[in-house]
């Protein structure tokens, strides 16, 4: 006989030790008293099974994966091969996750390599890991789905962060014009210094596209997402989206190794996009401080054989030296989407 227990608030599992007389659920909070008599292992099981099942909590759309189920919420963004949805544990105390579920009929290569890249960098132990490892999207799990939604399709989980809600596609629909030039500034450091991370670990993103960078509301904070063309500095490169083809341009060919300044020159474009203006021609609005222009203009047209000199971490600081310049004593700015 084994002493388990289930709390009978929440009906989390309860860590008993054999001389407790009371104990407090980790979860909830309660105090439990504990009778002298046991249970056996089997009837924890079963309680436990029953904690466990979706089908307790009056689910209508739920996936599996091993023993452990999550429910799917409202669609948030529908990729090239894959659909994007809100989630969360399907149990009480639960866990938001964000669930991306490939399509029927897509090859999953794209989120395998997603998965392993993102799993290298929260294990990256290059200078300033401790921050930014914590800053790509979050793993939870990754599998074949066995539940009764999407029964049979590949699924990479990530934890949910909620102040990250709106892509730079959506932003320039708020701001058709533009966003603030002074705010462009701290937006592309942002991208540079997570791009810096990424390609001191040795990878390279391959997409940095409006998509894929997500906006902290109110916040000085952009996550790069989106990793399924990523890869190890100098692999091949999968393939082009036609959609994207303004970001990458004609230098850009399947099978070309990965190299660093690639996503350099996709995120000049991005701010390009960003400031009002069209990434393709380069074309930006007047009203653009000319040094500030003349600046992401020239890092869009980055050759991808330019010095080794030139690194996301060099631009930061030479943004830096604009930003003063222009602006003075550093602000407040940040992007207001409502």
């Amino acid at each position: 006989m084994e002493r388990a227990l289930i709390c009978p608030q929440c009906k989390a599992p309860l860590k008993v030790y054999w001389y407790s007389r009371s104990v407090v659920c980790n979860y909830c909070g309660t105090t439990v008293k504990l009778e002298e008599s046991s249970i056996s292992t089997r009837e924890f099981r079963d309680a436990f099974a029953a904690w466990n099942s979706p089908t307790n909590y009056a689910l209508t759309n739920w996936i599996s994966i091993g023993d452990r189920h999550w429910a799917v919420e409202n669609l948030i963004a529908q990729g090239e091969n894959a659909d994007v949805y809100n989630g969360r544990l399907a149990r009480w105390p639960t866990e938001l996750v964000v669930i991306k579920v490939l399509r029927d009929g897509q090859n999953a290569q794209g989120m395998e390599r997603e998965w392993h890249t993102l799993q290298q960098l929260i294990q990256s132990e290059v200078r300033g890991a401790d921050l930014f490892s914590r800053l790509v999207p979050q793993p939870v799990m990754t599998g074949v789905i066995s539940g009764p939604t999407f029964p049979g399709r590949k699924v990479n989980i990530f934890r949910r962060e909620s102040a990250f809600k709106f892509n730079f596609e959506e932003v320039r629909k708020v701001y058709p014009k533009g966003i603030p030039h002074r705010a462009s500034l701290w937006v592309w450091r942002r991208i540079l210094e997570a791009l810096s991370f990424i390609h001191e670990s040795g990878y390279v993103h391959g997409t940095v596209v409006p998509e894929h960078l997500l906006l902290q509301q109110n916040e000085h904070g952009v996550r790069l997402v989106g990793y399924g063309r990523s890869g190890l500095r100098g692999s091949p490169f999968s393939e082009i989206c036609a959609k994207y083809e303004p970001y990458y341009t004609d230098a850009v060919k399947p099978g070309m190794p990965l190299m660093s300044h690639l996503d350099i020159k996709m995120s000049a474009r991005c701010i390009i996009h960003a400031l009002g203006g069209d990434p393709q021609t380069l074309a930006l609005p007047d009203s653009v401080p000319a040094r500030l222009a003349e600046c992401v203009t020239k890092y869009a047209q980055l050759s991808l054989r330019t010095s080794s000199e030139i690194s996301a971490w060099t631009i930061r600081q030479e943004l830096g030296e604009i930003a003063d310049d222009l602006y003075g004593a550093p602000a407040f700015v940040p992007i207001k989407m409502s």
